[in-house]
């Protein structure tokens, strides 16, 4: 005997059975009617399930859309920056071009307004500086040229408007620079038109920040007043410079502490305040 559940798991069969019997015994004209019917319950739902796969697909390119424009600006924004990235180093190169070539046509100016001994010969190395402390300004300055560009100890340091100092400390890629106001500054000069030697030596700032410095062993028949000060240039006495350099001017002097020359102060060229590039001379 079957039992109670197996015939509650058979009776679909059963249903479906007698439906398969009834449909086939049903006459043809009938079967097309009922699959007409059918099919028009059918075509609303359809219809519907299509506009929303439809809904689905153009949502989906929307956002898809939306992404690959996002994607596009980030990409537009680095190539952008990127550009102005390259036009700033193009100005800046093209300032620094303009800068030392400026420079260099001082340095060459300076140098065809000196009157090199035939014996000695000099060549110039631009130098930019790098560090010009507030507490040493007026005593050092660093470059950015060391022992790689040959730079050596004693070498003279000019700019377009005259002496600036003298090589005191080399490494591998920089150079220390006593400055011309530094008291410990001492080289041999003379007076523009007099070949006689006399003594320069740095002397700090002066009253309202100029730059000065002091000439001792000055002849007794040299004579100049604030209205006809002379300038003092370089010798090629000391060695470390061409003769004819530009140092400063004197505008008074006084009897020497020994009676026998003269001395007085130096007014040093004003611009020493704003150095940025110098050229390092060096014997060829």
């Amino acid at each position: 005997m079957f039992k109670q559940s197996d015939r509650r798991k058979n009776k679909p069969f059963f249903y479906l059975g007698i439906f398969a019997l009834c449909w086939w015994g049903l006459p043809s004209s009938t079967k097309l009617v009922t699959k007409s019917g059918f099919r028009e319950f059918q075509a609303p739902i359809w219809e519907l399930s299509s506009r929303i796969e439809d809904l689905s697909n153009y949502w989906g390119h929307i956002s898809d859309s939306k992404h690959t424009l996002i994607e596009k600006g980030k990409k537009i924004s680095h190539i952008k920056a990127d550009i102005e990235v390259q036009e700033n180093r193009e100005v800046t190169l093209e300032n620094e071009i303009f800068r030392l070539k400026k420079l260099q046509s001082s340095i060459s100016t300076l140098n065809k307004n000196i009157n090199l001994d035939s014996s000695q010969k000099y060549v110039s190395i631009i130098a930019r500086v790098s560090v010009r402390k507030i507490s040493g300004w007026w005593q050092q300055l660093t470059l950015r040229k060391g022992r790689d560009k040959d730079i050596k100890v004693g070498c003279g340091v000019i700019f377009n408007g005259g002496v600036v100092g003298r090589i005191k400390e080399v490494d591998s890629k920089s150079s220390e620079v006593e400055f011309i106001t530094n008291p410990t500054f001492r080289i041999i000069a003379h007076f523009e038109g007099d070949t006689r030697p006399i003594t320069f030596q740095g002397n700090g700032i002066g009253f309202g920040g100029k730059p000065q410095g002091l000439v001792t062993d000055v002849p007794h028949d040299i004579s100049v007043s604030p209205e006809k000060p002379l300038s003092i240039v370089t010798s090629n006495l000391g060695g470390n410079f061409p003769q004819g350099i530009p140092i400063g001017t004197v505008h008074e002097l006084e009897e020497g502490g020994n009676g026998l020359f003269k001395a007085g102060k130096v007014l040093l060229n004003r611009k020493l305040n704003e150095i940025r590039e110098v050229a390092i001379l060096q014997k060829e």
